[in-house]
């Protein structure tokens, strides 16, 4: 059907390539023919089938135009299956396509469309990978949950002729390789402190602290801005510290503080950007706003911060900042309230935390951060203090919905990789997940302490100590990252860089228990037998601990069992009155030896759901059974590498 001429329109345009067509033609033209008709005789119904209007040939390649980004990437999937189906079967020379697809306006003109989107849609070509499809971030928001594979953001690319970064993602195909990601680098550093809390009541202290927090992941979603993590400024709360101390300490290039006075449904917020360097203020202002103009507030300071740290915001940005979560004001605040407790280490405001965050959802059924937090707490539990069947389903549906609320929710794409990586083990999504949560916001330290665990278990260990160096960054006091770090260290065979991190950094949030015991392993690997014994002798830990468990086992692998023994038939006897990990305790038995008792508790942990195998199958518990065929096999189950890693020496751990 023919368009009327300079009508405009919104479409879904598609681009595709053929790769090494040029170099073959020069080595031979006629067969290069062939291969291109072919390729065409292939291509041409299926675009057909899916509703595509084919607008003109490229010499190589074609563009495409469908009503949607779905019809479109629905498309391009049927291509690439199709054309990798045959290369595998055919011993001939394979077809390899590239696909680019971007939605924007078009104009229609002499039976063929112009305009900008079609500019941009063949820029996005150029990112694709041979049998791949690269999608602009105007059409990976409109496939969200539509297609049977995971999207994966990719980052900013400077592409030809296009005056601005454009943010790309791919659709992660079967045989889709590891995706190559684009990240700048030297991004100005944010510390926002914890606001000061002068409302008239006390008990409105949780306002203060809840809006610090909404602050921070405001401005994380700031692309080319990393923002300090809230665990790392709290210890500032109480402080007068000089602003060039904090940024020192922090590794801050900026400050934002300021303080919260709320009184009824009046506020007033007070804030100020300083620079570090200079300690000069970048701007100051004060808000008397009424609590219905709360977000229109974090969304201002959102622009001018990043105005004053000159960082030009996208489109997509511009409209993150201005898009309110929640028009119910009752909701907000018992969503404040649950933040206000949930980085608390007390289990009853654990709990009181989860219970706000569920009665924000009633509250107001269409609050996604709500849902996603509330999901991130449940799958915080799981493995720990309550069994999967308690968790991933309600974990599930909160997921699906506070992503159908907000497509562009990072806490909701990272709640999803962690029930893809804990729950599903499908690795391949969670990854995508991860690095879409990570696009949206670049400074959740969460997120990429979660994505740095999934690079470890899957023996991605470069990577993986990647991310975790940069969750130290956004979080310098982050104890996890440090001790994850170590493993990290550990396992790759960098015994000599674990000591180091263990002695300066590990060892100031750790208890001298668990440090000694850290210590110990490290020296262990290392064949350092008589040093790790003295480490040992200095680490007592308290009863059922995790620190308690990894003297038992580093003795039981030593030679000396009966630590582990003991501990085994102690926390089986705990599991007979509540939940206890069976990982943990397929752990101590095959520590001691005992595969089949190991193997029976490895298979009730499978068919239950925990499978927590994942998290610890690569330490020095399972040494004694990891030539096992039925170990293998759990392993192999597991989507797991089934190679031990390999220590200084050949000494696997």
């Amino acid at each position: 059907m023919q368009l009327p001429e300079g009508q405009r329109r919104l479409a879904a345009i598609m681009f595709t390539d053929m790769v090494g067509f040029t170099s073959a033609a020069q080595r031979h033209e006629a067969r290069a023919l062939e291969l291109l008709r072919e390729q065409e005789q292939i291509v041409k119904p299926i675009v057909s089938e899916h509703g595509g209007r084919l607008i003109k040939s490229t010499g190589d390649g074609s563009l495409i135009e469908f009503a949607s980004a779905l019809k479109a990437s629905e498309c391009a999937i049927e291509i690439q299956t199709r054309l990798h189906d045959r290369n595998k079967a055919q011993e001939a020379q394979p077809i390899r396509l590239r696909i680019g697809i971007h939605v924007g306006e078009v104009e229609s003109r002499d039976l063929d469309i112009f305009g900008d989107a079609v500019n941009v849609a063949a820029r996005i070509l150029t990112v694709a990978e041979p049998e791949g499809v690269a999608l602009t971030e105007q059409a990976a928001h409109q496939l969200q949950n539509k297609l049977p594979f995971p999207i994966e953001g990719l980052g900013t690319r400077d592409l030809k002729g296009i005056d601005r970064p454009v943010p790309v993602s791919r659709i992660v195909l079967p045989w889709s390789g590891p995706a190559q990601i684009t990240e700048r680098r030297n991004y100005p550093r944010l510390a926002v402190l914890p606001l000061r809390n002068i409302s008239p009541d006390p008990n409105d202290a949780y306002f203060a602290d809840g809006m610090t927090e909404e602050l921070i992941s405001v401005l994380g979603q700031v692309r080319e801005l990393r923002v300090i993590a809230r665990s790392s400024v709290a210890r500032f709360q109480e402080q007068d510290t000089p602003v060039s101390d904090i940024g020192r300490e922090l590794g801050a290039s900026a400050v934002l503080e300021g303080s919260v006075r709320k009184s009824g449904s009046q506020l007033r917020i007070s804030l100020q950007l300083v620079d570090v360097a200079s300690q000069e203020g970048l701007w100051t202002q004060t808000f008397d706003r009424h609590m219905s103009d709360i977000f229109a507030v974090q969304a201002e300071v959102g622009e001018r911060t990043a105005a004053s740290l000159r960082i030009k915001l996208l489109g997509a940005e511009h409209a993150a900042l201005s898009r309110p979560p929640t028009t119910n004001l009752a909701a907000y605040g018992l969503y404040l309230q649950g933040i206000h407790l949930m980085r608390s280490i007390r289990p009853e405001d654990n709990k009181a935390a989860t219970d706000l965050f569920r009665r924000a959802t009633e509250e107001d059924p269409s609050f996604s951060p709500a849902y996603s937090h509330l999901a991130n707490r449940l799958l915080g539990s799981l493995g720990e203090t309550r069994p999967a069947h308690e968790v991933i389903p309600e974990a599930r549906t909160l997921i699906e919905k506070a992503l159908l609320l907000d497509p562009m929710s990072s806490e909701a794409h990272a709640a999803k990789a962690n029930l893809a990586m804990q729950g599903d083990l499908n690795w391949a999504i969670a990854e995508a997940e991860f690095r879409r949560a990570l696009e949206l916001n670049p400074s959740d330290p969460d997120a990429r302490l979660w994505y740095g665990l999934m690079l470890r278990a899957v023996q991605r260990y470069a990577e993986a100590s990647e991310q975790l160096r940069v969750v130290m960054e956004l979080d310098p006091l982050s104890w996890a990252a440090h001790g994850l770090l170590v493993s990290v260290m550990r396992l790759s065979g960098d015994l000599d860089g674990a000591e180091r991190l263990i002695r300066t950094s590990l060892r100031r949030f750790i208890t001298p228990a668990a440090f000694h015991a850290t210590l110990a392993y490290t020296l262990a690997y290392g064949g350092r037998m008589a040093e790790a014994r003295q480490e040992l002798s200095l680490a007592t830990p308290e009863k059922n601990t995790p620190t308690d468990t990894d003297v038992a086992v580093l003795l039981a692998r030593m030679g000396e069992p009966t630590a582990a023994r003991t501990l085994l038939e102690e926390t089986e006897t705990r599991a007979s009155e509540r939940y206890v990990p069976l990982a943990q305790l397929a752990l101590l038995a095959a520590s001691v030896g005992e595969a089949d008792k190991a193997m029976a508790y490895l298979e009730k942990d499978w068919s239950e759901g925990d499978r927590g195998l994942w998290f610890v199958y690569q330490g020095i518990a399972f040494d004694p059974i990891r030539s096992d065929p039925r170990f293998i096999r759990m392993l192999e189950r597991m989507g797991l590498p089934t190679s031990a890693p390999f220590y200084r020496g050949g000494r696997s751990t």
